[in-house]
């Protein structure tokens, strides 16, 4: 039976790959933060919870995360990580403790749990590993430093394995922009936003086309490209 772990189960992106993967006869094994959580949007859409072997875990518990892994069976086919945490520059910044939970959260323990993950893997011709990083990785911006600097951290890493395991496992670095989620309360252009739906669908067939990075919407593409062209004499003057 082939298998894949999700990170970030209650995610609306998780719970629509799960949706799109179960047609293919693929079982999971999830890690959330709140399992009950997880277990009542599965029942709500009549899904088989005997697909499921479910977890409860802290990210910041990097030692319990890394001990259910090594119990897991070497049999799965790929891997998503979705979970991650915004946080607040500002009270990260007057509070060293929360910029270091920002950094662990969204890069550090990420990174060397995917590491661990890496060795459960069934290596062939289709495994992959997709990862969920952000627009705030591609340029430093004073209202997100510690959470875009681990982003772009995330970003790096990906781009390192990508090269490590060419020909073995398909990484996916994802870009998403804005989503439209139970969380998302930004006065913000439609045209800017996708729902969980279409990035789920969006990053299926980037999976099955082995691509190496996508943005969730072209519009993030364009906006970046021409951020990026900004000087930094000219950007560090810029509030948004």
């Amino acid at each position: 039976m082939k298998k894949l772990v999700i990170y970030g189960g209650t995610s609306l992106i998780s719970v629509e790959l799960i949706k799109i993967y179960l047609k293919e006869n693929y079982e999971f094994i999830v890690f959330s933060r709140n399992k009950e959580n997880f277990i009542s949007r599965i029942k709500n859409l009549n899904l088989d919870l005997k697909k499921f072997e479910l977890y409860e875990v802290d990210l910041l518990n990097l030692e319990e995360n890394l001990k259910i892994i090594s119990e897991i069976k070497k049999n799965i086919q790929g891997v998503f990580w979705i979970a991650g945490e915004t946080g607040d520059a500002l009270s990260e910044y007057k509070d060293l403790n929360l910029a270091k939970k920002s950094i662990e959260i969204n890069f550090l323990h990420p990174a060397l749990i995917i590491c661990k993950l890496i060795s459960k893997l069934d290596i062939n011709q289709d495994t992959f590993i997709a990862a969920v990083t952000s627009v705030a990785g591609l340029r430093g911006r004073k209202k997100n430093f510690f959470y875009g600097s681990a982003k772009s951290g995330m970003i790096s890493f990906l781009s390192g394995l990508r090269q490590k395991f060419y020909g073995q496992i398909s990484i996916l670095t994802i870009i998403p922009g804005y989503m439209s989620t139970e969380k998302f309360h930004l006065n913000t252009p439609n045209f800017l936003v996708t729902n969980p739906e279409k990035s789920a669908r969006i990053i299926y067939n980037a999976i099955k086309q082995k691509k190496e990075i996508i943005y969730i919407n072209f519009f993030w593409r364009v906006i970046m490209f021409f951020i990026s062209l900004i000087p930094e004499k000219i950007f560090k003057r810029l509030s948004f």
